[in-house]
């Protein structure tokens, strides 16, 4: 199915087209991109400027790579004497242009859209809605975390328009960002996994955060459902949020372990390291059992989420929750391996995407229960700064060590200034601290025994991956 024709869009950039499109050279676009070292088959580049690039630069690379046609907004001299002339799309703002493309994609499809933002678990959640739903008809979802300001226009600019679902997350580290992306998607059903001090360096406190996640409200359609986390300490000002943007109380929907939420986990039970079973209930008292193909206890919870979204705008809840089973966590976001590394057997926790409190805590209990489960010998926990955090970094990091004291791990690896710091005056027992994830990786085999379990998390800038990849040059996976 052709994404986009040539009559779309004509009518879709009508207020910022600088030129006619040359029908004569049968526009076919099957993917809008902003990467031009992507090999894309039929696409259409768009050439946006950044503070650091710009995309008119890599005009020839994109067609070289599959571009089809390309917006601009000048003619760079490489292509006004090439043969790709004919197939630049001019425009006044090609940031914009996309954004009219996002706004025509949604305005003519008929899919049902869910939309979900969270200082933890977006992608997560993200990913099992779009594998539950997928049993319901045509679903689509953005790819990997594209959940900004340009993310979110250039995942909605791929949405076919036959589709019957669509998932977008929403991300933010500032004040009035979700809203303008909310307000572009026009959801059906709008999500908040939870509010935590994730960005906090650029917030007032946490209750900031919280009105920053309640900016996905503003686009609900009329009669859309508002989905919260009955269990989060802003439950009440989030709920509160959603009626001043006139939500109706009989639209707003909770989850979460307590009594009160409308849909409710009541236990969920870790079989092994790659299989949990979840009992849980819908709005309705409906009692349900359902399996997960993970162990990660934050994901697990997230899951009844999707019960939620299924149960409300789904076809058939029994389907979508049948296919749970095979959702497994990916590689950095708790995904659990057993390597061989110099004949000892070592179970890996992989959570090295990103860190904030609220996840770093949900990790570190995970390990603990994985270890007690799968009977392992030691517990072992590689830690990495948390950033973004501002003047609140040294009381966060504080608290996640004292957390760690807590769970008596056997060994403790320190990654960075702030967990240095912080730990020289709580003084962890078992510990080392290192600068940086490479001088870490380079001591970890050696303390490695036979049967632990090891769990690895730490920001994305941290690079806490870098112990692993040391880890699997000499081993083997299962």
């Amino acid at each position: 199915m052709t994404l986009w024709t040539t009559k779309e869009i004509t009518e879709a950039l009508a207020d910022e087209l600088n030129n006619s499109i040359n029908n004569s050279e049968n526009l076919l676009i099957e993917n809008v991109f902003i990467d031009s070292r992507k090999k894309i088959y039929a696409g259409l580049f768009v050439a946006l400027k950044g503070e650091n690039t710009d995309g008119h630069k890599f005009l020839m690379q994109a067609f070289e790579n599959g571009a089809n046609f390309a917006l601009v907004e000048q003619i760079p001299d490489e292509i006004k004497n090439s043969n790709f002339i004919s197939r630049l799309i001019l425009v006044k703002n090609t940031y914009k242009a996309l954004e009219k493309l996002a706004e025509f994609s949604r305005q003519r499809t008929k899919a049902k859209i869910i939309a979900l933002t969270g200082s933890v678990g977006k992608t997560g959640t993200k990913e099992m809605l779009k594998l539950a739903f997928s049993t319901q008809g045509k679903t689509f979802a953005n790819s990997g975390n594209l959940n900004n300001h340009i993310g979110l226009p250039l995942s909605l600019s791929n949405l076919e328009a036959d589709c019957e679902y669509a998932i977008f997350e929403m991300g933010m580290n500032h004040l009035n960002e979700i809203i303008h992306l909310s307000k572009i998607a026009r959801p059906h059903v709008a999500i908040i996994t939870n509010v935590g001090s994730v960005h906090i360096e650029f917030f007032k406190n946490e209750q900031e955060i919280a009105l920053a996640k309640s900016e996905i409200f503003a686009g609900l359609e009329e009669n859309g459902v508002a989905i919260i986390n009955a269990d989060n300490i802003h439950f009440e000002f989030l709920k509160q949020q959603a009626q001043s943007y006139k939500i109706l109380d009989s639209n707003l929907v909770s989850f979460g372990n307590k009594n009160q939420a409308d849909y409710q986990i009541n236990d969920i039970s870790i079989v092994e390291s790659s299989l949990s079973k979840i009992e849980a209930k819908t709005k309705n008292s409906q009692k349900i059992s359902y399996l997960t193909g993970c162990s990660n206890q934050a994901v697990n919870f997230n899951s009844i989420i999707v019960v939620a979204c299924l149960d409300l705008i789904g076809k058939d809840l029994n389907s979508g929750l049948a296919v749970l089973k095979n959702f497994s966590s990916s590689d950095g976001r708790g995904k659990v391996s057993d390597i061989i590394v110099n004949g000892k057997k070592i179970t890996i926790i992989d959570d090295t995407y990103n860190a904030s409190i609220l996840s770093m805590k949900a990790g570190l209990q995970n390990c603990e229960k994985l270890k007690n489960i799968l009977n392992k010998k030691r517990m072992i926990c590689a830690l990495g700064d948390m950033l973004e955090l501002g003047e609140k970094s040294l009381e966060i990091h504080g608290e996640v060590l004292n957390f760690v004291k807590e769970k008596n791990f056997d060994q403790i690896i320190l990654v960075g200034k702030k967990m240095d710091e912080v730990n020289q005056n709580i003084k962890l027992k078992n510990s080392k601290n290192y600068p940086d994830s490479i001088s870490a990786s380079l001591d970890f085999e050696g303390i490695l025994n036979d049967g632990d379990i090891v769990y690895l998390k730490g920001s994305r800038g941290m690079k806490m991956e870098k112990i692993i990849e040391k880890l699997t040059l000499k081993t083997s996976v299962h």
